[in-house]
């Protein structure tokens, strides 16, 4: 299909009013499009330009002066307009070299007309026809439109779409999925399908930020793909692409991807739900780890599929991820629930080299995560998670608030119950990180051990009381200059630049907390249980 949009200044000469014009330069331009026709008379109006129009002109307003003409001309290619007619005439009886070279330069198309026209005529006709192509290539979108929706009805092949849309546009067109090969329609030679693959991958897959929006990534100077995101809830699932031969995107075109692309995250999005249906096993085992009803190892691999003596044991994490809003859970679970991302957030966990086992319960997502990869699974884990992270906020909205416990990582799965318990923990500690690892808890993982709180509010009260006696009497922030200056390596330097306020006064507020816990109390054998009463304290106000 040739551009329903788009009128380039070569089928312009191809019109009736046009059969004494002539291309006196500018013909490697003649491929541009233009959005609509002005007349323009002199360079001081250029600004009222917007861009991809075609000139007319008599030369009234510049040329008999040999600077006006080249100002003229290089203030239309600057305003990047489409082409330059020119009436020969009175004003301007031929066009000079140096004109010629410029527009030659420029690759910008300047046309003549050698017999007296009416420019009223050339406008009303170009205009007629640019507004009756556009209206033919709306109803055909409207048509498009129609058809695609009939296809996601009746089918779940995404290859009928692709196939409808390699139709519609007349490109090679790929289907370019982030966990699986990447779909040509139609065919191609083998040795071109890899040489593409690995282009894709490189420029596209690989990229630390994947593109969710349209962009081109050029093959040679005259061919190109466009590709457009395929998103569902935030997330890019896929690409559709479609290589351009000698070919510059236009709306109708971009209008073509974004209904395509909007049809086949449907089609997506109902595989994905589709599959957490069939999971059901997999809801029952996690059901039977958070009741501690599996004790057997071999068991637990068999409910796995992972061979009995299979070398190397895939490791595994257990996570939480919990919905807070404003700091306080849902009262209403049902609004808040993270059942229908169940798809993505597999997909998301899958894609970064995970086995994602998920059982959703009201605002609580638990997750066992087996490790499919060798190399950082930390930094891989963070990344799906930061993603995940973003998919609830754009879901749910800014009043929420997702925190999430990650275990150490184990390769017992008659652990998974204690493994589940680490991420509780930790999960207690996300409201200081967003994203908290157990094995980050430190001396915290201590503090988890003393369920009763009177022996952690007596341990707080030995170190930190008389301090936190006069904050509440006199005020001040003696708390939270001890905090930093612990957290600095007693740096007074540093502490001050982290407090925002000048050294001496830091050296006061220092005085002050020796005179209240004591001039020994930077001693390393208490700067510990400073720095433990600290945590117990900040952990308790939390709870």
């Amino acid at each position: 299909m040739t551009s329903e949009w788009s009128f380039t200044v070569g089928q312009v000469l191809k019109r009736p009013l046009f059969q004494n014009a002539e291309i006196v330069a500018g013909k490697r331009g003649l491929v541009r499009t233009f959005r609509w026709v002005h007349v323009l008379e002199s360079a001081e109006n250029a600004s009222f330009l917007n861009g991809e129009e075609l000139i007319l002109s008599t030369g009234i307003g510049f040329g008999e002066n040999d600077e006006k003409r080249l100002t003229y001309l290089k203030e239309l290619v600057r305003r990047n307009a489409s082409g330059l007619c020119i009436e020969l005439g009175a004003h301007i009886p031929e066009i000079p070299a140096n004109m010629i070279e410029l527009a030659d330069h420029y690759e910008f198309p300047l046309i003549i007309f050698t017999r007296p026209v009416r420019f009223v005529d050339i406008t009303q006709d170009l205009h007629q026809h640019i507004v009756n192509r556009q209206s033919e290539a709306l109803r055909r979108l409207e048509a498009y439109s129609r058809e695609l929706q009939q296809l996601t009805l009746q089918t779940s092949s995404l290859s009928r779409v692709l196939t409808h849309f390699q139709s519609m546009t007349n490109t090679q067109t790929l289907f370019i999925s982030l966990d699986g090969p990447t779909l040509f329609y139609p065919g191609m030679p083998h040795s071109v399908q890899r040489e593409l693959t690995s282009l894709l991958e490189a420029k596209l897959i690989s990229a630390d930020n994947l593109p969710v929006t349209n962009g081109l990534l050029p093959l040679s100077d005259k061919k190109q793909i466009l590709y457009q995101p395929i998103m569902a809830m935030g997330n890019v699932l896929a690409y559709l692409g479609a290589v351009l031969y000698d070919r510059v995107p236009d709306e109708f075109l971009y209008l073509t991807f974004d209904y395509t692309a909007t049809a086949l995250a449907q089609m997506l999005l109902r595989r994905m739900f589709a599959q957490e249906r069939s999971l059901d096993n997999e809801n029952r085992l996690l059901e039977d780890i958070l009741q501690d009803r599996i004790h057997s190892e071999e068991h637990f691999r068999t409910a796995l599929g992972i061979p009995p003596h299979s070398s190397p044991i895939p490791a595994y994490r257990a996570a939480i991820l919990q919905i807070d809003i404003d700091g306080q859970k849902p009262l209403n679970e049902s609004s808040f629930s993270f059942h229908d991302l169940l798809g993505v957030f597999r997909f998301i966990f899958t894609r970064h080299g995970f086995r994602p086992l998920l059982l959703s319960k009201g605002p609580r997502l638990y997750v066992l995560l087996i490790e499919n990869h060798l190399g950082n699974r930390r930094e891989l884990l963070e990344q799906a998670l930061k993603e995940i992270q973003r998919t609830c906020d754009q879901t749910f909205g800014p009043e929420t608030n997702i925190q999430l416990g990650v275990s150490t990582v184990f390769d017992h799965y008659a652990q998974a119950g204690y493994a589940f318990q680490e991420a509780e923990q930790a999960l207690e500690f996300s409201k200081e990180s967003a994203i908290c690892f157990f094995n980050d808890l430190g001396v915290s993982r201590l503090l988890l051990q003393v369920r009763n709180q009177n022996v952690l509010s007596a341990f707080i009260e030995d170190y930190l009381g008389p301090l936190l006696q006069y904050e509440k009497n006199q005020g001040g922030e003696l708390l939270q200059t001890l905090r930093v200056f612990l957290e600095q390596s007693l740096s007074k330097q540093a502490a001050a630049q982290v407090l925002y306020i000048h050294r001496q006064t830091l050296y006061h507020r220092l005085k002050k907390i020796e005179e209240l816990l004591g001039e020994n109390c930077f001693l390393p054998e208490n700067r510990f249980c400073l720095e433990l009463a600290i945590r117990a304290y900040d952990w308790l106000h939390s709870q």
